[in-house]
């Protein structure tokens, strides 16, 4: 299990800070955001295959930034560049408040669970996931369901749990994309189905 050092604490920080992007969403327009959030995509998709190709780059990226880094990540996409991806894509494919939700629950949700998880947690689901983090993720999500005024709140709801369980259960991917996408994919099916009764 992870322990909470100062590295991971200032990626924690920088993890919370990320929900400045679906906070500004609810007062800018779909069009100007999916730009935003594909330039940001993009251009964090290219500084992380630089930085896995070249090796000076690779260095220096180490030195400036190394101690935030999971050691899985000093081999492949780091969480930032995955969040970026995953952003885009909820904000592409979503409906604008099913988004917001599903960032949300991200930044945050995930962000309580890593943290209640490593300082509390005592019942292991395995190695690193605990089912007190999971709990904190849910029930912030939760209340920030509460908060919302679209979609349905059962939807919300609904979505909050899927959202703490993909946190949960560890899929081989980044849970910073699975997290926001398959309980964003769950509310919209959610929302096409209650609004065909």
């Amino acid at each position: 299990m992870k322990k909470l050092t100062r590295g991971i604490l200032i990626r924690k920080f920088l993890h919370l800070m990320t929900m400045v992007i679906p906070l500004s969403y609810i007062f800018i327009d779909r069009f100007p955001m999916v730009l935003f959030l594909a330039f940001l995509g993009v251009s964090a998709v290219i500084i992380d295959f630089l930085r896995l190709v070249v090796k000076p780059i690779g260095r220096f990226f180490n030195r400036l930034l190394g101690q935030i880094l999971w050691e899985r990540e000093k081999h492949t996409l780091t969480g930032a560049t995955t969040y970026a991806v995953s952003a885009f894509l909820s904000v592409y494919f979503f409906d604008k408040w099913i988004a917001i939700a599903v960032l949300l629950f991200l930044s945050l949700g995930d962000t309580a669970a890593h943290i209640i998880g490593v300082r509390w947690g005592i019942t292991y689901f395995d190695s690193e996931k605990t089912i007190e983090g999971s709990a904190a993720c849910f029930i912030i999500c939760l209340g920030i369901s509460m908060l919302l005024p679209e979609p349905d709140i059962l939807i919300l709801v609904i979505g909050a749990f899927v959202a703490s369980t993909v946190e949960l259960f560890p899929l081989g991917v980044d849970d910073n994309l699975t997290l926001p996408l398959i309980s964003g994919v769950a509310m919209e099916i959610l929302t096409k189905q209650l609004g065909g009764l």
